[in-house]
This record gives structure tokens, sequence and C-alpha cells, in this order.
């Protein structure tokens, strides 16, 4: 069973890549949406040297909404204040015109157009626990409430329940990504907010020209599930990936959270007749990020998974950002070495 441990600003150097293999994990995963490029390319290099056999994981940001970096500074939103967001490329129009002075205005990273956002009621960020209610849109801008407030900055991540993917493609940053992936002989790329099956048979085909062109070896691809559509096709996106990744984290905001265990377990399941792999990422062992031991229902749902042959669990910020990600990854292990055997 794999122990998959994001590589987040606490990894300084190969040295800290030893201590989280020594204390258990197994696969190191470099989380493309936040990436220093030249650290990455040494301690690629320097994985390969020390650990030869490692398998390794790029996590491609995919078409997952962001508030983009020309939001400057951070900015703490309260509720039943009003807030504009747009799209980067008309941020700055608003600037220019007074009667916008007076909101807040932010602009998201996102590739297609407002119009496919005539579905969405309701944008969330921080795994739902900021909430905004849409009271007006048009094609220059959202309009929105905010119904649970906290800390704007660049970069976090927003989700838009019922936004239309459908002409969604390979954005420029993945395809940049994944020729940085391919030319330092990754393992396995895993693609974030995969829709449909069409998402992973174009990943292919570009990485199909990647290999050819570095003479590099073809990377496994996982598909990650992790909004409503993803689930809905989830037969199709199967069938043309060689493994999945459940993002329980974005999923939070993306349906239902009563709905999450019942999905959950209906994939569980469905891998089980799979050969394909089935990792489970995000909120995992969470709680230690503010404490030393986990809660008991942590402990049960690792137990689940254990015994339901998962064939891995991935720590994402409970190591990416902790005080004490030796801690956390020991702890994870100690369950595997229980309950694996």
């Amino acid at each position: 069973m794999e122990l998959i441990c994001s590589i987040g600003p606490t990894v300084r150097d190969i040295e800290d890549i030893k201590r989280f293999a020594q204390a258990g994990m197994t696969i190191p995963r470099f989380n493309f949406s936040h990436i220093d490029y030249e650290k990455f390319e040494t301690l690629i290099k320097e994985i390969h040297i020390e650990y030869p056999n490692m398998k390794i994981l790029q996590d491609l940001q995919g078409n997952k909404l962001r508030i983009s970096k020309l939001f400057t500074g951070e900015y703490k939103v309260n509720i039943k204040e009003e807030v504009i967001f747009c799209l980067e490329k008309d941020f700055k129009k608003f600037y220019e015109k007074n009667r916008y002075k007076n909101i807040r205005i932010i602009p998201i990273m996102y590739y297609g157009s407002l119009d496919d956002f005539k579905n969405v009621k309701e944008l969330f960020m921080k795994d739902a626990t900021m909430k905004f209610k849409i009271i007006e849109k048009n094609s220059l801008y959202i309009k929105a409430v905010t119904i649970k407030g906290g800390i704007l900055r660049a970069e976090k991540g927003v989700n838009a329940p019922e936004l239309i993917r459908d002409n969604l493609h390979l954005t420029e940053k993945d395809k940049f990504d994944i020729e940085i992936g391919v030319k330092n002989n990754i393992d396995y790329i895993c693609l974030s907010y995969v829709t449909k099956a069409d998402d992973i048979i174009e990943l292919k085909k570009y990485i199909k020209i990647l290999v050819r062109v570095y003479n590099s070896r073809t990377p496994k691809i996982w598909a990650k599930i992790e909004c409503k559509e993803g689930i809905e096709n989830f037969e199709d996106i199967l069938k043309v990936s060689d493994g999945i990744m459940l993002g329980r984290g974005d999923l939070k905001a993306e349906i239902p959270i009563e709905e999450i265990p019942y999905e959950e377990g209906k994939i569980i399941n469905r891998m089980k007749k799979s050969k394909k792999k089935l990792i489970v990422a995000t909120y995992i062992l969470e709680s230690m990020r503010r404490q030393d031991t986990p809660t008991i229902s942590e402990a049960n749902d690792i137990y689940k998974y254990i015994k339901n042959s998962v064939d891995g669990l991935m720590l994402s910020t409970e190591v990416a950002v902790s005080r004490e990600p030796i801690t956390v990854i020991k702890c994870l292990n100690s369950f595997y070495n229980k309950y694996c055997n």
C-alpha cells in the first residue's frame, strides 16, 4: 500500500526527502499548482540518484479555479460584504471605472468564459469554509454576497458547483508542466478536475508526443475525481485511465457533504473489481496539523481503507505545511504496519 506525501515548503533538500522516506513515504507528490521549478528539478535528480526505484508523482493543476496572482496582499472578507469576481484579462478594466472603487474585485484564473457560470449559484473557497452567494452575473463579472467570510489571497482555490467545463482543454500551464515532468522521467501524472474521458485522452496524446521528443519513458496517468461531473462520468474515465485518485478536499465543495461517503463507497467497491490503482487523498490525518494524535474518525477511515484494499493514501496539507510532518507520516505508517499484513 502506497504512502504518498506532498512535497511542500517544509522540504528544503534531499535530506528532508530521506527523512520522509525513513518515516514511511513510498511516493513523493509534487503539486504543480504551487511549484518552485528549480527546486523541483534539483530534488527529482537527487531522488533518482538516492532512490532509483522510488516512484514520483506529478499532480497537475488542471482546470481548477484559483484567485489570480494579480490579487495582491491579503484581505479579510466579512459576512454580508459584496464582492466582484472577474477573469484575469478584465481585472484592470474594473479599476479604471470609478463605480467599482468601493467594492473588492477578485480576479480568477479560468481558461473558459463567464458564460460557463450560467448555472452556478454559489462559489466556495478553502474546502467550503468560505461561501459566496451570487446575486448578479453577466459576461464581464459576477457579483456575490459573502455568506461565510475568511481571508482572500492569491492562488486560493475557488469551487463553482454546476460550472460548465465542456469546452475546456489542457491549459498552457499544464502543457508546460507536463513537458517538465516527461523530461524528468516522472512515473505518475495525475490530472486534476477530470470531468470526462476526453480529458485523459487529450493528456495521453500530448504525453505520447513528448515521450518521442525526449526519448523518455511513458508515465502512468491517474485521473483525479473531485467534482460532480467526474463522478457522473466515472466509468468512462476509468476505462481510459491507469488509476484513480479520489480528491476529497475539493469534492467537499462540489457536492453536498452528506453524499461524499456514499459516492466514496461506490468508487471503492467499483475499484475492487478493477486492476487499476485507487488512491484516496486529503483529510486523511488533517487533525494532526494541530495535535500529535489522530481523531477516532480518522483512525476508523484509515482502517476502512486498508481493509477495503485501497492502493494508497495521500497526505496533503498534513505534511506540506505541518510543523511536524515526520510525526504524521510515522502515524499513518503505523496503521499500515498493523493492518496491511
